[in-house]
């Protein structure tokens, strides 16, 4: 049977209903008195994946909590669906695509074909051949610096790793041109020597406007400080337009195919992947690579009430629907996950910030590192009355920083979760008084490398699946974005003219005329 997305709200669910019910029974209930009464509480609601732990003691919910979410999960057939999912059906409905990221980490079937072609070996030809030009590069004397340009997936993942892992970086400095910013480009070009720059294009269709406006001028600034005949040595790309690619100037051999069975927001592991491949080789790609199979294993084999991205599901749908939280916070206490947040706000937002008729969808995803959130919004997490659940992002050891360091970051963040959890009250001086009772994840991760951070990222691509496979909506599409897309063309040819069309409203129109003749 293959999974559709689902015309049925979830909230037509027996367990929907039997949730409602239990949540006006548990809503009364303070998680003080909740570990008070169960002193074994954290013993009962962590699990954990090779030594990462997920502690999620701190939420409001218990044993029957978890059961009646697991039965929301087994209702909205969920595991039919994530079994249709790694055996390549077509569940990204609207754009008529299988949605296969986890063959990339070798998590599916090796028999599994896709419009003809073998995926196991595709992904198999597509490493041998990130490898080969990784180490081109990083053999490559003379290439010192890279520029990868790239927006939305092609660009938040690596720059993701980049940024956690920079510390262990062997090979060339990369450099991530995410924007359609002509200041942000002139800066860096000012800063390299095109001799010994490589240019890397992230583009599937090598058509994106943004992505193709900045790759033509830093093509442009390259011819002018280096030979025609040695240009080519200095282009590479990712894309599934290998044609246009070539037209580009840039060799066959030079250029990483893509499938559009593998999203933007779930691309890291594939092609998008070759600056970790140059910046730290092969070998650490495949280890980040591995540590996201480990999750796709416990993802697939895992009981529901004991699988860690399913908890993360069934928690966040728990506040979303149940307790009308809207937002959500991601606080990684090490600023070399600095960029978490912004990675997961498009995950999570792109993914499920759909329409799914009365049933709420996905939350408003911010957040920061630990301690500089606990100096800018932390303040509204303890105190304001919208309740923000959060999850905390904990590394355990850093052999980059003295211990003291590591452990004032750490009882930072089990010091906010626990002031969350509990609360303070002093009804001396009211404005002294905390209610408590705010829910929060933690994950401890042993220490930050490549194979945990490919972990973590996939218990959160996994997350987004099961929440929009209950909610009855197609995670892997993104229909918000193609519209501003289409509306973009237009309006630069109006600034170009300076005249704007009469299909804009009075107010797009008026603005054109600001821009285009300032005061």
């Amino acid at each position: 049977m293959t999974s559709q997305m689902s015309n049925k709200s979830p909230q037509s669910f027996t367990t929907w209903k039997d949730l409602e019910k239990h949540q006006k029974d548990i809503s009364g209930m303070h998680m003080r008195d909740m570990f008070s009464i169960d002193t074994k509480r954290f013993e009962r609601m962590h699990q954990t994946c090779d030594n990462l732990i997920f502690d999620y003691a701190k939420h409001r919910i218990n044993q029957d909590t978890i059961e009646k979410l697991c039965a929301l999960a087994e209702e909205a057939n969920f595991p039919q669906k994530r079994a249709d999912m790694l055996a390549g059906e077509t569940i990204n409905t609207t754009e008529k695509r299988a949605v296969l990221h986890t063959a990339l980490r070798g998590s599916t079937d090796t028999a599994l074909c896709v419009n003809g072609e073998n995926v196991t070996a595709f992904v198999l030809q597509l490493h041998a051949k990130i490898k080969v030009i990784s180490e081109k590069i990083r053999n490559n004397p003379q290439i010192t610096d890279v520029i990868s340009i790239g927006v939305g997936g092609s660009d938040l993942g690596p720059r993701l790793m980049y940024n956690a892992l920079e510390t262990a970086r062997s090979g060339p400095t990369v450099h991530f041109i995410k924007n359609i910013d002509g200041q942000s480009l002139d800066t860096l070009l000012a800063k390299l020597n095109p001799k010994h720059t490589a240019l890397l294009i992230a583009s599937k269709t090598f058509t994106t406007l943004e992505t193709m406006t900045c790759a033509n001028y830093a093509k442009a600034w390259l011819s002018n400080g280096v030979n025609d005949a040695d240009l080519s040595d200095h282009l590479f790309a990712t894309s599934s337009a290998v044609e246009t690619a070539e037209d580009f100037g840039i060799p066959r051999d030079h250029i990483l195919p893509m499938r559009d069975w593998i999203g933007g927001r779930f691309s890291v592991w594939s092609s998008i992947g070759l600056p970790l491949a140059i910046a730290f080789g092969f070998d650490m790609f495949r280890d980040f690579i591995n540590g996201a199979a480990r999750a796709d294993h416990h993802f697939i084999e895992t009981p529901l009430e004991h699988n860690i991205p399913v908890l993360m599901a069934l928690l966040g749908i728990w506040y979303r629907n149940f307790f009308d939280y809207a937002g959500h916070a991601i606080l990684p206490y090490s600023d070399a996950l600095s960029l978490l947040p912004g990675y997961m706000q498009q995950l999570d937002m792109e993914s499920n910030g759909k329409y799914a008729g009365d049933t709420k969808t996905a939350p408003i995803v911010f957040g920061d590192a630990g301690t500089c959130a606990q100096h800018a919004f932390m303040q509204a997490l303890h105190q304001s009355s919208e309740i923000v659940p959060c999850d905390f992002i904990i590394v355990a050891r850093n052999p980059h920083a003295a211990d003291h360091f590591q452990q004032a970051l750490n009882a930072n963040a089990l010091a906010q979760s626990q002031a969350l959890m509990e609360g303070r009250t002093n009804t001396g001086e009211p404005h002294r008084n905390f209610e408590g009772n705010r829910p929060s994840s933690t994950f401890v991760v042993p220490t930050l490398n490549a194979y945990y951070l490919g972990m973590l990222l996939a218990f959160y691509e996994h997350k987004i699946f099961i929440q929009g496979a209950i909610w009855g909506i197609n995670s892997f599409d993104q229909w918000g974005v193609e519209l501003g897309k289409t509306l973009a063309k237009d309006i630069i040819k109006d600034l170009e003219t300076g005249t704007p069309s009469e299909k804009h409203d009075s107010s797009t129109s008026g603005l054109i005329r600001a821009i285009v003749n300032p005061s």
